[in-house]
C-alpha cells in the first residue's frame, strides 16, 4: 500500500512540474534563452537533491559519463521545445503527448532491441493510443484564441517532437542501466543534471552574439524572484517525483507502475489545465485524455 501512495505522490509532483513550467512560460518571454536559463537552474536543483539523497557520494565511470552527456544533450532541445509548445496550446495535451512518448518509445526500444515480451495488452494499448493521438491531430488544440491557423499544426508537430524526445530520455536511462560498468541511478542522475546545467550555461553566451542588449534584458527578467522560484519548483517537483518513482520501482512491477504513472499524470494534468489555468478542452480532447488513460492501463496486461 505504501508503494502505491508513493506512486500517487509522484503523479502529483509530475503534474505540478508541468504546471510550474506553464507558469514560468507565462512569466517570461518565450525563447531559447528562457529554456536555457531554466535548464541551468533545474539542473543545479536536481544535482543538489540527488547529492543529498546519496549522502554526497557520487560514483563515476566512463560509460556512465557518456550516457550522462547524451542525456544532457537530449534535455536541452526537450525544454526548448516545451517552452514553445506551452506558449501555443493546452497543458493537458502537452502532458499527454509527453507521458505517452515516455512510455511508448522505451517500450518499442525494449521489444526491438532487448527482445522483451509482447502481450495483447501492449498491442491493444498501442493501437488505441495511436488512434487517440491521431484524434488530437484533427482536433483544435485548447486555448483557441492563441492557437489558430498554421499554429494549430505547429502545436501538434511540436507535441510529436516532445513525444519522441521525452521517449529518448527513457531509452537512454534504460540503456545506461543495463550497461556494463554503469554507476547507480542516484550517481547517474547527479551526473546528468550537472552536465545539463553546464552545457546550458555554455550555450547561453552564444545567444548574446545575436542581440546582446535584448538577451541581457531577457536574462534580467528571468533572474527576478518569482521566475527563479518557479524554476526551482520545476526542478524540485520533477526530481522529487523521480526519486519517489525509483523507490516504488523496487517493489511494484514496471508493467503496473509505468501505466499508473502515465495515466495518472495525463488525467491530473487535464484537471489542472481546466481548473487552474482555465483552459477549455473540447469534447474530442476530453475523449483523447480519457482514452489515453484507459489505454495505458492495458499495458499492465
Amino acid at each position: 500500500m505504501a508503494d502505491y501512495i508513493l506512486i500517487f505522490l509522484a503523479v502529483v509532483l509530475f503534474a505540478a512540474q508541468f504546471a510550474f513550467t506553464r507558469l514560468y512560460e507565462g512569466e517570461v518571454k518565450q525563447s531559447t534563452v528562457a529554456a536555457l536559463v531554466l535548464l541551468v537552474v533545474i539542473g543545479l536543483v536536481g544535482a543538489l537533491q540527488y547529492l543529498l539523497v546519496g549522502g554526497f557520494r557520487v560514483e563515476l565511470s566512463p560509460v556512465s559519463l557518456l550516457w550522462a552527456v547524451l542525456m544532457a544533450v537530449v534535455m536541452i532541445p526537450y525544454y526548448v521545445v516545451s517552452i514553445q509548445v506551452l506558449s501555443l496550446g493546452s497543458l493537458a495535451i502537452y502532458s499527454m503527448f509527453m507521458m505517452l512518448g515516455g512510455m511508448l518509445v522505451p517500450l518499442f526500444y525494449g521489444i526491438l532491441f532487448l527482445e522483451e515480451a509482447v502481450s495483447w495488452g501492449k498491442i491493444t494499448g498501442t493501437v488505441l493510443l495511436t488512434v487517440f493521438i491521431v484524434l488530437q491531430a484533427v482536433s483544435q488544440p485548447a486555448t483557441e484564441k492563441k492557437t489558430t491557423g498554421w499554429k494549430k499544426y505547429l502545436f501538434f508537430a511540436l507535441c510529436m517532437v516532445i513525444f519522441f524526445v521525452n521517449g529518448m530520455t527513457g531509452v537512454i536511462a534504460k540503456a545506461h542501466q543495463i550497461s556494463t560498468g554503469a554507476v547507480d541511478e542516484v550517481s547517474f542522475t547527479v551526473l546528468s543534471c550537472a552536465l545539463t546545467a553546464l552545457l546550458s550555461a555554455l550555450l547561453l553566451p552564444f545567444a548574446f552574439l545575436k542581440n546582446r542588449k535584448k538577451v541581457a534584458g531577457e536574462v534580467k527578467q528571468m533572474l527576478r524572484l518569482k521566475p527563479l522560484l518557479l524554476m526551482a519548483c520545476v526542478g524540485m517537483a520533477g526530481y522529487t517525483g523521480n526519486y519517489l518513482h525509483l523507490i516504488a520501482a523496487d517493489h511494484v512491477p514496471a508493467s503496473v507502475q509505468f501505466p499508473l504513472v502515465s495515466g495518472g499524470v495525463i488525467v491530473l494534468s487535464a484537471l489542472v489545465s481546466t481548473f487552474a489555468f482555465r483552459e477549455k478542452l473540447s469534447t474530442k480532447e476530453w475523449l483523447s485524455v480519457a482514452g489515453a488513460f484507459a489505454s495505458t492501463v492495458l499495458f499492465a496486461f
